[in-house]
């Protein structure tokens, strides 16, 4: 019987997993028939979805090292390896963006042209429906357990479907419509790399330390209420994430004449509260009431 945070982990082995094996196969099937037809587009194509297999292998790593218990030098265990996978992800897949674009300017350049073949077509259209469908799964699996270097993942294999799709689409019609393979190629990788930034962004915010959310404020502050109407002025909210373990710092104030016992009831029972309903780690200081003084 696996624990949550046994699903979660394993959860992240199995998206990199199945990515690694969906990627080399496919990779096996395009790189052979680029080689029988001679193309160059379509092997080029083979060799960035094989490159796909590196961001699964570091979702594999970054949550073999997030689980690792925590110890002297990381007494808050190792989850923060996780936005670092993500973000390492995430600038990889700016680079398939850059990259598409330079491709796709290059294209346009030369005019270039691609021979026509229903093979070549029925493969790469199978490769980007199987790619999609692995994207879509990965992205289920990442939000189902807050994975963001899993949805990151899931938009690489994104990327690779559409490149492969845009191959298809370029091999189908591109003796009528020499450009269209190049301006559709600008336009995805604008969207890509748009996307990339954004889980950059995310992932950063998360290592440098991002503030509560008004939710998680008004959920501190009911559960405080709940626990003493005497406990006044929540403030000095500190959120620390480390992956799947959280803690959390609040400052409250109490009647200066309460006895000590009373009010270290008051913040176990508050410490305890905020484990039970958010599964967070809480320290709660209590200061004087200045109010009660007057």
């Amino acid at each position: 019987m696996y624990s949550k945070g046994d699903e979660r982990k394993y959860a992240g082995y199995l998206e990199g997993l199945v990515s690694i094996i969906v990627n080399t196969l496919l990779f096996i099937v395009k790189f052979y028939y680029g080689v029988t037809f001679n193309s160059i587009a379509v092997i080029a194509d083979s060799i960035h979805t094989l490159s796909d297999s590196l961001t699964s292998v570091v979702v594999i790593l970054g949550f073999w090292i997030g689980y690792k218990p925590a110890d002297k030098e990381h007494p808050f265990g190792h989850g923060r390896a996780e936005p670092i996978a993500a973000t390492v992800i995430g600038a990889m897949l700016i680079m398939v963006g850059i990259d598409f674009i330079q491709r796709s300017f290059n294209k346009l350049l030369s005019r270039e042209g691609l021979i026509f073949s229903w093979i070549l077509v029925i493969v790469l259209a199978s490769s980007a429906i199987a790619k999609e469908l692995l994207a879509i799964w990965a992205i289920r699996l990442g939000k189902k357990y807050n994975a963001s270097s899993i949805i990151a993942d899931a938009w690489h294999h994104r990327s690779d479907a559409i490149a492969s799709a845009l191959l298809a689409v370029a091999i189908l019609f591109g003796a009528m419509l020499w450009w269209l393979d190049g301006v559709l190629g600008i336009i995805v990788s604008i969207m890509i790399i748009a996307v990339a930034v954004k889980l950059v962004i995310e992932s950063g915010s998360e290592l440098l330390g991002k503030a509560p959310t008004v939710e998680e404020i008004k959920e501190l502050e009911k559960i405080v209420s709940e626990v003493s109407p005497q406990a006044k002025d929540l403030h000095h909210i500190h959120v620390h994430r480390y992956g799947v373990h959280t803690e959390v710092t609040l400052h409250i104030r109490l009647d200066p004449n309460m006895s000590l016992d009373k009010a270290h009831e008051i913040a176990t029972e508050i410490e305890k509260r905020i484990r039970e309903r958010l599964g967070w780690e809480a320290t709660v200081h209590i200061e004087p009431s200045t109010e009660e003084r007057k």
